[in-house]
């Protein structure tokens, strides 16, 4: 008989990068023929100039590959829905693509001393879109190796950046605590929704795409509506929220606190469901696993942690 999953701390990696780890991927590379043979890895990029892989099995850490590419910090890493691309940024202004499984370095992209901040992959993987310090937003081509074209919010840096699940909208939220919504086929811009009275650190399209998480120094968690650009929930703390994700589900969500707490909140309503206190300094960044039921983060204290987060029941309403 199986246990019932329990929140809990399944793994910390101290010292898992030099210096203070900024942002963080778990990622899963499928086998097509042998699905069994697909493989969890987790990708962390920090402010030592390093992207780390490291693989995950049975909850066990191990680190595949260091690569250097970079010579200033790391301030962003994505993968591509397929698991086998990455893409980094950093305060270098270069936006470097690996391959993950060999380390091998794809593309190095040089942007002419614009700083580049957060990176997100298209559904397609063959496209990424990047923030910048003149707040617009450019989208590569990874197989072409070219820009496909700008995006402009018309307003001031672009910190954060998501693109839909659906492909239809990439986001962008600003350092004026602005977000905006663009149609990604289009390059129009949608909505621009004053959300924050401060700087915007993460935002994050909801599973079905239909809804917007912002993330701000303000202390706010929010929850828009994609189509209409409305607000629909918010929740706040006494400290930074510096990165907000869903789950894979849709059921919660995932915030990463500069007071060093890691909270779960239902998605439903943002009423908090359980806090961990496992880092000694700011909680930069986090991710869920592909089921939804384990969950990353890294943070200012250097170190990786892995907890076990259960899966809400569900509830048959049948009679």
């Amino acid at each position: 008989m199986t246990a019932t999953a329990v929140y809990s701390l399944l793994n910390k990696k101290e010292n898992a990068h030099e210096d203070p780890i900024y942002s963080c991927v778990w990622t899963r590379t499928i086998d097509t023929d042998d699905p069994k043979k697909s493989q969890d890895y987790l990708v962390t990029g920090g402010l030592d100039n390093l992207v780390k892989v490291w693989i995950l099995e049975n909850n066990r850490l191990e680190l595949l590959h260091t690569l250097e590419g970079h010579c200033m910090a790391v301030v962003s890493v994505a993968v591509s829905p397929d698991g086998h691309i990455i893409a980094s940024s950093s305060l270098d202004t270069t936006l470097i693509i690996w391959e993950l499984t060999s380390g091998f370095k794809v593309h190095e992209i040089e942007m002419g001393g614009t700083d580049v901040w957060k990176v997100a992959f298209s559904p397609t993987g063959t496209q990424v879109v990047s923030g910048s310090h003149t707040g617009k937003l450019t989208v590569y081509d990874i197989v072409k190796n070219n820009i496909d074209r700008i995006l402009d919010t018309r307003g001031k840096f672009a910190l954060c950046v998501a693109w839909s699940r659906s492909g239809q909208y990439i986001a962008s939220g600003s350092v004026d605590g602005a977000v905006h919504i663009f149609n990604a086929a289009q390059g129009m811009l949608v909505h621009t929704i004053q959300a924050h009275t401060q700087l915007v650190r993460s935002v994050h399209f909801s599973p079905n795409s239909k809804l917007l998480l912002t993330a701000s120094n303000d202390g706010f968690v929010k929850v828009f509506d994609v189509a209409s650009g409305s607000e629909l929930r918010k929740t706040s703390f006494k400290a930074w929220v510096l990165s907000a994700r869903y789950s894979p589900d849709g059921t919660r969500v995932a915030l990463a606190v500069a007071d060093g707490t890691v909270s779960i909140a239902a998605a439903s309503d943002l009423n908090l469901m359980k806090t961990f206190q496992e880092h000694n300094d700011a909680v930069w960044d986090l991710q869920f696993n592909a089921e939804g039921n384990k969950l990353l983060s890294v943070g200012k204290d250097k170190s990786l942690n892995i907890y076990e987060c259960p899966l809400p029941v569900k509830t048959d309403n049948k009679k």
